[in-house]
C-alpha cells in the first residue's frame, strides 16, 4: 500500500509545537536581581529668617516746593527794579527787587494819620467834658442843699412875721431853678458814653484806615521772603503795573520735591512692611516720621549723584493713564555748601529715579533659581522631595521674600529636578563632590 506524503506534514508539524512548548515550559528560571530606587542629586542651602526690607523704584521730575509769585497789590509806575533781576538768578531773603511810586500812598498816609489825630481829640475833648460836668454837678449839688437850707430859714421867719411871702416865693423859685439845672447837667452826663462810643468807634475807622495806608505804602516795595531763584520776569522799570499783575515768579531753593509715580501694589508692599502709621491729631495716617527711607539719583552721561529724601505724603489721586500714585519726596539742599566737584544742586525738571525702601523685618528668602511658580522643593529629613506651596510678597537683589510653611535649617533645593516627583529620593552635593 502506497503512503501520499502530503499527509505526513500535519502529524510532523503537531509534534514539532509539543516539543518546543515542554521546552519552555521546562526550561529553568535565570537568576534576577531586583533594581534599587536611584537617588538624584540636588543642590540645597538652609533656610532661615533674614531682616529684608522692601525696595521699589520709581521716576519723577524735580520741582520746587515753594513757588512765589509777586502780584501787584497796588498800581503805580515801576521806580526801581534790582539789576540782577533776572532768569535764573538766585537772590538773597530780605532783597528789595522792585519798587512801586509811593507818592500817592504816602499822601493817603499822612491824610489818615490827620484823621486819626482829629477823631483822638474830639474823644479827649468828650472825656474833659464829662470830668467838668461831674465836678459842676457835685458843685449844683452844694448849692441846691444851701438854697433848700434858705428856704427853710425864710420859712420860719414867715412863721414869726419876720419876712414877707414874696421873699419865701422867691427863695422857692431859686430851689426850681437850681434843681433844673441839676437835671441839665445830668441829662448831658448821661447822653456822654453813647457820644463817646461814637467817637470810639470814630477813632477806630481812623484808626484802621492808617493801618490800611501804611500796608499800602508797605506793598509798593517787593522785598523777597527768603533765598529765591528767579524762574520768570514780566515786569520792566518805568512800567505802570495794575492790582493783581503777576511781576515776576520765582522758586524756593531750599527744599525740592519728586512726585515719584509707583503701582499701587510695589506701594501697597511698601506700607505692608510698616508696623503702625504716625497718625495727626484727628487719626489720619500721616507719611511723615514712618521708617520708610528714600533716596533719588540723577545719572547723566559720566555724571552719576544720589540724594537722600523724605517721604512727605502720597498724591491725591491715581493717574488714569498709567494707573500709578504719586509719592512726594522732598531733598534739603543747602547752597553754601555748593563745590565745583560736590553733588549738584537740584535744578526744576530734572528727571530722576527715586528708592523707597520700608522697613526691615525677618522674612524667608529664597534665591530666584529656587522658585517654581507659586512653590519651592524642600528636602525632607528622609531625604526625599517635598513640595512647599509659597506666596511672593516681593523681589530684591534677584533674591525672592517668600511667604510659606518653613520651619528654621530646612534644605531648600536651588538647582531643577526633571522630572519633579514629590517624594522622590535624593542626595545632596558637598563642596568635596557627590555625598
Amino acid at each position: 500500500m502506497k503512503i501520499n506524503r502530503k499527509l505526513l506534514f500535519f502529524p510532523a508539524l503537531a509534534v514539532g509545537i509539543i516539543v518546543l512548548v515542554m521546552s519552555i515550559k521546562m526550561r529553568p528560571d535565570l537568576p534576577s536581581k531586583p533594581a534599587g530606587e536611584r537617588a538624584r542629586l540636588v543642590e540645597t542651602q538652609p533656610m532661615h529668617r533674614v531682616k529684608v526690607a522692601p525696595e521699589v523704584i520709581g521716576f519723577g521730575h524735580v520741582s520746587p516746593k515753594v513757588e512765589w509769585k509777586a502780584i501787584a497789590e497796588v498800581t503805580g509806575k515801576v521806580v526801581y527794579r534790582h539789576p540782577e533781576l533776572e532768569k535764573g538768578q538766585v537772590l538773597p531773603a530780605g532783597t528789595e527787587v522792585l519798587r512801586i511810586d509811593p507818592l500817592d500812598y504816602e499822601l493817603k498816609l499822612a491824610q489818615a494819620q490827620a484823621d486819626l489825630a482829629s477823631s483822638q481829640t474830639s474823644l479827649q475833648k468828650l472825656t474833659q467834658q464829662e470830668d467838668n460836668l461831674k465836678q459842676s454837678l457835685a458843685i449844683e449839688k452844694n448849692r441846691l442843699q444851701i438854697t433848700k437850707l434858705e428856704l427853710d430859714r425864710k420859712r420860719n421867719l414867715q412863721d414869726r412875721g419876720l419876712t414877707s411871702q414874696s421873699d419865701v416865693d422867691q427863695q422857692q423859685q431859686n430851689v426850681l431853678s437850681q434843681q433844673k439845672l441839676l437835671q441839665d447837667i445830668e441829662n448831658q452826663i448821661a447822653l456822654l458814653p453813647d457820644e463817646k462810643r461814637v467817637a470810639q468807634a470814630v477813632v477806630r475807622v481812623s484808626e484802621s484806615k492808617l493801618e490800611e495806608a501804611q500796608r499800602s505804602l508797605s506793598r509798593t516795595k517787593i522785598v523777597l521772603p527768603q533765598d529765591l531763584r528767579v524762574s520768570q520776569v514780566d515786569i520792566e522799570q518805568d512800567q505802570v503795573v495794575n492790582l493783581q499783575q503777576t511781576m515776576f515768579t520765582a522758586h524756593g531753593i531750599d527744599v525740592m520735591e519728586v512726585v515719584a509715580q509707583l503701582s499701587i501694589h510695589d506701594m501697597q508692599v511698601v506700607i505692608n512692611s510698616l508696623s503702625e502709621f504716625e497718625r495727626s491729631t484727628s487719626g489720619i495716617p500721616q507719611a511723615q516720621g514712618t521708617d520708610i527711607k528714600a533716596h533719588i539719583a540723577l545719572s547723566s552721561g559720566n555724571l552719576s549723584a544720589q540724594w537722600p529724601a523724605t517721604v512727605a505724603r502720597l498724591s491725591e489721586s491715581v493717574d488714569s493713564a498709567q494707573a500709578t500714585i504719586g509719592v512726594i519726596l522732598e531733598v534739603e539742599q543747602d547752597y553754601t555748601t555748593l563745590e565745583p566737584n560736590s553733588v549738584p544742586a537740584l535744578a526744576n525738571g530734572m528727571f530722576v529715579k527715586a528708592s523707597i525702601e520700608g522697613k526691615a523685618n525677618p522674612s524667608w528668602v529664597v534665591p530666584e533659581r529656587a522658585l517654581h511658580g507659586d512653590r519651592v522643593y524642600v528636602m525632607d529629613a528622609e531625604s526625599r522631595l517635598q513640595f512647599v506651596p509659597v506666596e511672593v510678597l516681593f523681589r530684591r537683589n534677584n533674591e525672592v521674600i517668600v511667604q510659606g510653611d518653613f520651619t528654621a535649617g530646612d534644605k531648600l533645593i536651588l538647582n531643577d529636578v526633571l522630572p519633579a516627583i514629590e517624594g522622590m529620593l535624593l542626595r545632596e552635593e558637598t563642596e568635596g563632590g557627590e555625598q
